[in-house]
């Protein structure tokens, strides 16, 4: 019987041994601290390690971004498969063993205490920190943490047919029956795509066939094909109610010819002329925008009628903010005194311009003014043009730098690839349209601006100029769409970095064909590579060091799952053709009470479930017992 005892006792000691190597070869921390480890304990580099593996496992731990990615802890079990555990688990877990802590454990002691008493002095120190890479809470969340939906009223979606009057959706210069009952209908939809508010043309009334909403006659009242007040006042409730945020499109600059106040009030309009010289700032703010009447903001009578409008809407639908149209059309002066005026009326109140400009010093001007945002044409531009139709993106660099040293906040800017007044992007590729939309959209939601995605793009949605580029959503269209999932994919990747809201912006790369920059905030960094090269790339170098990033650092692309480690301060990547990653460092493994290690609770949990095992065993081996 004592035979049997001790039989009993060494397949304990066996099993518990397996179970402990097994947990440890196959934990994640220890493979994400594989070069952590190697590193602390040199004279053995993980270098050094690999070479002593199987060829396989070195070709699978060093091939950056192969095509069918090896997990970390499968790269960790091959470098360690010549390697004893004795002289691991001592580097591993420092100053504690498992094999002496649970037999020193009282008889009667709970699973709880003994895994306490194996574990105390198990030491985290030297574990690489995780990447603080957290969503905005609602106490502290900007509008840096926004993503925008650029919704056109009229063509988006039709809720409520009863209010479409003499709609023709054959003609794209007419009515097509989009409304306000059809947005609320899709604020889900909208919200599954990831974006966190939404901006909606004018939804005031309108005459003839002004869908569009820039032709008012009438400031305070919603146009009837759109619904009425109460369904603006509904739509910014339900959005809110799903912690989203609602942008009104505002015109400052001029009315509809039909609007009874150009015959009621004469004096408050420049008089009629037509803007010939775009270079006089006279004539462009005081000439008619397309035979548009056009306000005299220097008349206080106007002023406090735009602002008693403007107070209307802020007061009655609690809306978050105002995209502003043709603000290069208005005196700088007026936007000081009307943000300060809006501030007023609700704190926190945001503005954002159009002035379609792409010298950034023009747009400049007007956020010193007081308009809290422009939107970025000048990198629109450059984006177009490097993205959609293959241009040099060194050209794309140098208008990111451009912005972000002359705009007083290059942060506070809404950065787009198409709209309702330009070709959609897709059709402005020269080729290869969805590969090029991909890229294009991998570069908007990582660069500084706010992202905003004007309807349909998610669908890769063709147009060209107006009315072409305002088309009617195809709805069905967007089911199992592959562009629908990568702006899923790129809203959790922008949500969940730190560093893709609110980071500084390094460049790493600028050639004709490549652009790799840098994103780092608080605890987390993020490289960004684009490539518009029309064929594969094998080994391109693009240098971390400027980030901090020290050699042995794992970084795993946010898009695919594929990882690459730093050396020699760079990374050597292989990127299809047309595509961009998105790399941030792989997490160390989250710790337990105290320091322990995410994966100690379950191998010490089977070890003591195998010595409770043989506990029994034990039992039934004594004299006496029976079945012994």
């Amino acid at each position: 019987m004592r035979r049997a005892a001790r039989l009993a006792a060494a397949l304990v000691a066996v099993l518990l041994a397996a179970s402990m190597r097994a947990a440890l070869l196959a934990s994640p921390a220890f493979a994400a601290g594989t070069s952590a480890y190697a590193a602390a304990t040199a004279p053995a580099s993980f270098a050094s390690i690999l070479a002593a593996a199987p060829a396989q496992a070195r070709a699978e731990a060093a091939a950056p971004f192969e095509s069918a990615p090896v997990s970390a802890g499968t790269r960790a079990a091959a470098a360690m498969a010549q390697t004893s555990l004795a002289p691991a688990l001592p580097a591993a877990m420092a100053q504690t063993s498992l094999a002496p802590a649970l037999p020193a454990a009282p008889a009667r002691t709970s699973l709880a205490s003994a895994f306490a008493a194996a574990t105390a002095r198990t030491p985290l120190a030297s574990a690489p920190a995780a990447a603080s890479a957290t969503e905005p809470t609602d106490a502290d969340r900007t509008w840096q943490d926004e993503t925008i939906y650029f919704i056109m009223i009229d063509r988006f979606h039709n809720g409520d047919p009863s209010n479409d009057g003499p709609a023709d959706p054959r003609n794209p210069r007419a009515w097509h029956g989009g409304d306000i009952q059809g947005i609320i209908d899709k604020l889900d939809y909208i919200q599954s795509l990831g974006f966190s508010a939404i901006w909606i043309t004018p939804h005031v009334r309108n005459a003839g066939n002004d869908y569009h909403g820039y032709g008012a006659v009438d400031f305070f009242e919603t146009d009837p094909h759109f619904g009425t007040n109460e369904t603006v006042k509904r739509l910014v409730a339900e959005a809110h109610r799903r912690g989203m945020k609602v942008i009104f499109d505002i015109v400052v600059n001029h009315t509809g010819p039909a609007n009874p106040l150009v015959t009621e009030h004469p004096d408050w309009f420049h008089p009629k002329r037509a803007i010939t010289n775009w270079n006089d700032q006279t004539q462009v703010q005081e000439g008619w925008l397309f035979d548009l009447p056009d306000f005299d903001q220097s008349n206080p009578e106007v002023r406090q009628y735009i602002l008693d409008y403007s107070r209307f809407w802020i007061e009655t639908t609690d809306v978050d903010g105002f995209r502003l149209d043709t603000v290069k059309h208005v005196p700088h002066e007026f936007f000081t005194w009307y943000a300060a005026e809006l501030q007023k009326i609700k704190p926190g109140f945001w503005l954002i311009g159009e002035d379609w400009e792409n010298a950034p010093w023009r747009l400049a001007a007007y956020q010193e003014a007081g308009v809290t945002a422009l939107l970025d044409f000048p990198t629109n531009a450059a984006a177009r043009s490097a993205i959609a139709q293959g241009g040099s993106m060194r050209q794309l660099a140098n208008q990111v730098k451009a912005v972000g040293a002359t705009m007083p906040d290059p942060y506070e800017m809404g950065g787009f690839l198409d709209n309702h007044d330009m070709t959609r992007f897709v059709t402005e590729a020269r080729d290869r349209p969805i590969e090029r939309l991909k890229l294009g959209l991998t570069f908007l939601f990582t660069q500084r601006a706010i992202p905003i995605l004007y309807y349909g793009t998610e669908i890769g949605m063709e147009g060209g100029n107006d009315p072409y580029n305002r088309n009617d959503f195809p709805w069905g269209e967007e089911r199992d769409h592959e562009v629908v999932g990568f702006v899923q994919k790129l809203n959790e990747i922008r949500r969940s970095h730190p560093a893709l809201r609110r980071g500084t912006v390094e460049e790493l790369l600028a050639t004709d064909a490549h652009y790799a920059y840098g994103r780092a905030a608080e605890d987390d960094t993020v490289v960004v590579v684009l490539s518009n090269a029309t064929g594969p790339v094998t080994g391109l170098p693009v240098d971390v060091a400027p980030l901090g990033l020290a050699d042995g650092t794992r970084l795993r692309d946010e898009l695919t799952g594929r990882e690459v480690q730093v050396s020699g301060g760079q990374v050597a990547l292989d990127l299809d053709p047309l595509s961009g990653v998105i790399l941030a460092p792989v997490p160390a493994t989250p710790a337990g009470p105290r320091g322990i290690p995410g994966w100690a609770p379950a191998a010490a949990l089977g070890g003591l479930a195998v010595l409770a095992g043989a506990v029994v065993l034990v039992r039934r081996a004594r004299p006496g017992r029976t079945g012994s």
